[in-house]
């Protein structure tokens, strides 16, 4: 997929802006060691394909939410918008989430209020503009996998690992890839 933005065509679109976001340095959970570095090499395939760039590592959530408000300003008016994302995530109930270095995951109760909605990110980015491309290269690991918990009001039991993958507008689901 990168190597398809690197030959896209300059001239089809005026304005890309990308935030490339690598998380490694977790303090509660399990470190991943690639996440800070693969920003870097993926950061240099968006600038060579004419893209601003915003480059964050080892976020945690209160600067996420900072950094992600300057994206969005920068990205009002620009023709594509990109999220990359590497670092641990997964999915509860059908609800994809982003994990913040500073996240202390105890229970599943803490999965709502510490963690990323992937979900309001895309909103906001639909808000700014038509084309949002949202790039997730995350461990998928849910560590809450037999727990029931609540959700928005509704009590869920945590199934299955990894992100909602099948395309329903939003996300892709494996279910909706060849096997």
């Amino acid at each position: 997929m990168l190597a398809s933005v690197a030959t896209f065509d300059a001239s089809a679109v005026e304005r890309r802006v990308a935030f490339l976001i690598g998380n490694s340095d977790y303090q509660e959970i399990s470190a991943l060691k690639n996440p800070a570095k693969d920003v870097v090499d993926v950061s240099n395939t968006f600038r060579a394909a004419g893209f601003d760039v915003f480059v964050a590592s080892n976020l945690t959530k209160l600067q996420f939410e900072d950094q992600f408000r300057n994206y969005l300003a920068a990205v009002d008016g620009a023709d594509v918008a990109v999220v990359y994302y590497s670092g641990h995530g997964f999915q509860i109930g059908g609800e994809n989430f982003l994990i913040p270095v500073d996240a202390s995951l105890k229970d599943a109760a803490d999965v709502e209020v510490q963690a990323i909605k992937l979900n309001d990110v895309l909103q906001q980015m639909r808000s700014k503009l038509k084309i949002q491309v949202i790039i997730l290269d995350a461990c998928r690991n849910n560590p809450f996998p037999r727990k029931d918990y609540w959700l928005r009001d509704q009590l869920l039991a945590a199934s299955g690992t990894g992100l909602v993958q099948a395309w329903d507008g939003r996300f892709f689901r494996r279910s909706a890839w060849p096997a």
